[in-house]
Formats: C-alpha cells, structure tokens, sequence
C-alpha cells in the first residue's frame, strides 16, 4: 500500500535529517561548509526510497509450487481475511485517496510558488539600476538586502540601507555577492522542488529549512573570512533584521533571517573550530553510524499499489517452464482451420464410437509437442493412433503470460461419431469425427450418460459435465492462523478434492497442490468438512467431481 511506501519514505527522511545534523557538527569543526550536507539529504530522501521501491519490486519472488494433476478444474478463489469478512477494494480506495490528497497539497505549494514568481517579476519592473560600490545592483523600497532570480541572480537593496556608512554597506554588499558567486539560488530552489513534490515529507520541510540556514551560515563564514569582525558583523544582521519588511523569497537568498535563526548564526560567529570539535565530533560521529545502521536495516514495501502477483512458475521441471490454465493469463486454443483425424475404416465399418482424451504441451510456436503427447483415455488404441497423428500437424494460438507466450500443458478430448447417432457432448476446445452410419444388424449402444454406479464411483472432469460444482455462498471461511496474523504474513493455498453426489467435500480425497505455509494448509484441511457445494451433474443426474480450489489468505488492513 502506498502509506506503507510514504511512512517509510519518513522514516528515511528523518534518519536522513540525523545523518545531516551529525555531519554538519563535524564539517563545522574542520571549518568546512555545510550546505552541500543537507542538499545531499534532500536528494537522499527521494533517491533512496524510490530506489529501494524498484529494487523490491523487481527482485523475483520465490514461490515454491506443488506437483498438480494433468488437467486443472479450477474454482473462483475464496478469500480470508484476518477479521473472517471478505476482503474488499478498501485497499485500492485508499490508495487512490491518499495519491489525490498527495497530488492536492503539491499542486497547491506549486501555485504558492508560481505565485511569487509572478510577483517577483512584476516587483522587478519597479525596482530601478543604479551602480552601488562598483557594481550594479537594483533597487526596491521594501524588499531586501537579497539575492532574486535563478538565470540572472540580481543583487536587490532597500533604498533604506544606502543611509548605511561605506564599510557596513561594504559589508552588505560582499555577502550577497557571496550568495551569487556561490549559485545559492540553485540551492534555494532543490528546497522548495522538494517539499512541492513531497509535501507530506515532514522530514523533507526540515532538511529544507536546514538547508537555507546552511546556506546563510556558510555565507556568513566566507564573509568573516575576508573581514574578520564579528561584532560589526553580528550588529549588522541585527540592523537588517529590525528594518526588513518583506518576507524572504523561497528563491531569494537573503542576509536576514527568522529572529531565531539570526541568533544561531551570530553564535556561531563566535564559536571555533577546536570548541565544536571538543564538544560534538565524536557525538555526531555515533550519531550519523547510528541513523546510517537503522536506515540500511529498513525493509521497503515491494509496491505501492497492492499485494503484487508473483510470477507464474513452471512446474513440470523435467519439460521446462511448461503453465497450467489457471497460471496464464489467455489459454491455450485450437486454430479453426484444424484438420480432424481421419475416422478408423475398420471401426467405421462395425459402427463403432468413441473418444480419446488426449494430453500434450503447446509451445510457444503453436505446435503440440509431440514427445509429451499421452493418451490419458480412448475407448479404441486406433482412435488414440490417429488423433496422434493428426495432432502432429494442428495449430494452436500460445498461452500467454504477461504478454508473451508460454508453454501450456493441455488436456483435449476428440470425439468420434457416425452420422445419425446420438449427438456429441460439447466440449470446450474439443474435436468431434464423424463418420456415415451403415446398416446394422444390431442395434449399437450410442447413449454414454452415465450410471449411478459410475457416479458415485468414477469423479468427473469439468469438461465432461453439463453442469459444475460450485461452492454455496454461505461456507465457511477457513480460520486465518493467529501466528501468521500476528507476523502479517499472507499466502495461498491450492487443493485439489472430489466433490461427491450430495455436494459434500470427500476428505480422504484431499490434496495440497500448493501453500504458502504449513498453517495455511492445516486451516484448510480443518474447514474442508464443513464446506459444501451444489453438485456436478450430468444430464440432470448428480456426480462426483474433481475440482482445483484456491484459498487465499489475507490481511484486511491491505
């Protein structure tokens, strides 16, 4: 879920903000600047979720898989969910909530910006050039001393501070030079790009602010280096500060700041090297090893946008990555121009039906694989001969899975009938024969309904039914284990089971296909007894039938 993302994101953020602060104590002590520290951090803090978010999602999921039967018959999934309701969209919906309100707050902070800018420009068509000190500079009535502009960074003055003596104006002067020399703008503008981007970031608002005060304090310094007199410094900031009646541009570098941080930056004035290195190097040292260990430990959720589906795997190892039908997004289907086998002359002649039930892969190609071809039934070996030669030359159009096309393993019945006999069964991607009836001197049984003794003895494929099985809505949901609730872990679980005449689930039947964990499986097993189904049938008579069913765990918070 995308919360889940954004709280680590924070997270990330603030262990960040950590990482800075400590590497700002110790740049300070060797005299180093420190600006570039925290436009690190907020780079940082974008690079390194989205980069963790990608890593996650792209690395392969490995879902072990059982051994299933030939041919899958598969039911819609059932879902349980921790609280035994079933799940629904709630997850999406707060999706989709959280990006509009994300998309909201930015779209609101870039008017806020576009806003200034526009009122920057028009502010400018009213500030006059005039040459102050040996340089051009423009003058306003009440917004300054700054630095305004990306492309053209002009130096902006109150026309108040021209009443200043030539050493203080000097002094005015050279530190906004400073801020153009030094491009400080660019700086002032990755700050506001990043909270526009990330508004909800409180870790990002920090290191933004962080990064202005930085800025002005590494402006600060090099001012100090070429007039080292901290006092007169110190009381000219304060003089701005009192006569400054404009707020500060998020694009504009300026000498004052908030009351605050203008104290800040005159104590740090007064502090040296050695005195910041005594106190904090070997603090700010444990402090960035810390938040750097606790931030490298942090897991990312592997998407934002809802449990994603693993992979498909294959199954069938010794025949490659060979897919069921429920694994593939489009199955396997017969090309309609297929030629049919050719109908046996000697079974033809006696008036003999029948049906051959045959198993093979697709490839990729189109084409049956013939060295996995097997004859799971046939009444006749030459009826099973011929499909297996006429197989040989059919087409196919491939499974696909993602969009690219897979092998599948097939189960297909061919049905071989005379003219005039009792019609065939449909059957979904089957193929019917027929062949002219002769004369009989016997009437030839045709009807292939089956008995109640089959019935209650021989389970039944989908394929073979007029009607499925289906499970009634009222069944029980397994119980979702307390443990795996607990350590918020989720699965699947494949079974495969008869479900006999009466709609009941034959236990003994039972097998485990596939499962994300042992529990899962267990609460399945335990549950089966208690689920019952509206049963198969066959021209209106109940039957056993062998069904696939998925069970799904999941928690109801995602």
């Amino acid at each position: 879920m995308i919360a889940l993302w954004m709280l680590y994101a924070g997270l990330i953020g603030a262990l960040l903000c950590g990482i800075g602060a400590g590497l700002q104590r110790i740049a300070a002590a060797v005299g180093r600047p420190t600006r570039f520290i925290w436009a690190a951090a907020l780079v940082a803090s974008f690079v390194w979720p989205a980069a963790m978010l990608t890593r996650r999602a792209l690395q392969p999921r490995d879902d072990s898989a059982g051994v299933l039967i030939p041919f899958p018959i598969t039911l819609p999934a059932t879902t349980i969910v921790a609280d035994g309701r079933p799940a629904t969209n709630l997850a999406a919906r707060i999706n989709v909530t959280i990006a509009v309100l994300w998309g909201l707050a930015s779209a609101v902070l870039l008017l806020r910006l576009g806003r200034e800018v526009l009122t920057l420009r028009r502010s400018r068509a009213t500030w006059r050039l005039q040459e102050v000190g040996g340089m051009q500079i423009r003058l306003s009535s009440d917004i300054g001393p700054a630095v305004v502009g990306i492309r053209t960074m002009d130096v902006v003055l109150p026309e108040w501070i021209l009443a200043l003596d030539r050493p203080l104006l000097s002094l005015v002067l050279r530190h906004e030079t400073e801020h153009r020399a030094a491009r400080d703008p660019y700086l002032l503008l990755v700050a506001a790009v990043s909270v526009v981007l990330m508004p909800w970031n409180l870790a990002l608002w920090w290191q933004a602010r962080r990064l202005r005060f930085a800025v002005e304090i590494d402006c600060d310094a090099r001012v100090l280096r070429a007039d080292p007199r901290p006092e007169r410094y110190g009381m000219l900031l304060l003089t701005i500060a009192q006569r400054r009646s404009h707020g500060s541009s998020v694009f504009a570098s300026m000498s004052s700041q908030p009351t605050t941080q203008l104290e800040q930056r005159i104590n740090a004035m007064r502090l040296t090297t050695s005195q910041i290195g005594r106190r904090s190097v070997l603090g700010s040292g444990l402090l960035i090893v810390a938040s750097l260990a606790i931030a490298c430990a942090l897991q990312s959720p592997d998407n934002v946008t809802g449990p994603r589906p693993s992979a498909p795997k294959a199954i069938m190892k010794s025949q490659g990555d060979v897919y069921f039908e429920f694994q593939v997004e489009q199955p396997v289907a017969p090309v309609p121009t297929n030629p049919t086998p050719r109908y046996p002359d000697m079974l033809k002649s006696a008036s003999v039906e029948g049906e051959v039930l045959a198993q093979f892969v697709v490839d990729t190609n189109g084409v049956a694989d013939m060295s996995t071809f097997k004859t799971l039934k046939s009444t006749h070996e030459l009826f099973a001969d011929n499909v297996q030669r006429a197989l040989a030359n059919m087409r196919f159009k491939p499974a696909l899975v993602g969009g690219h096309p897979v092998k599948q393993l097939v189960q297909m019945p061919f049905q071989f009938n005379l003219v005039g006999g009792t019609p065939p069964n449909k059957t979904p991607n089957g193929v019917t024969i027929t062949g002219a009836r002769r004369a009989l001197t016997a009437p030839v049984e045709t009807n292939r309904t089956p008995t109640s003794e089959t019935s209650a003895s021989q389970p039944f494929f989908e394929f073979q039914l007029s009607k499925p099985a289906a499970a009634l809505p009222n069944n029980p949901s397994p119980r979702y284990p307390d443990m795996l609730r607990s350590a918020n872990v989720e699965g699947e679980v494949v079974a495969q089971f008869v479900v006999n005449a009466d709609g009941s689930a034959d236990v003994g039947s039972l097998k485990v296909l596939r499962s994300a964990h042992p529990m899962f499986t267990e609460a399945v097993k335990a549950n089966l007894p208690a689920m019952q189904f509206s049963p198969a049938q066959v021209d209106g008579r109940p039957v056993r039938q062998l069904m696939q069913m998925p069970f799904k765990f999941s928690l109801s918070k995602d």
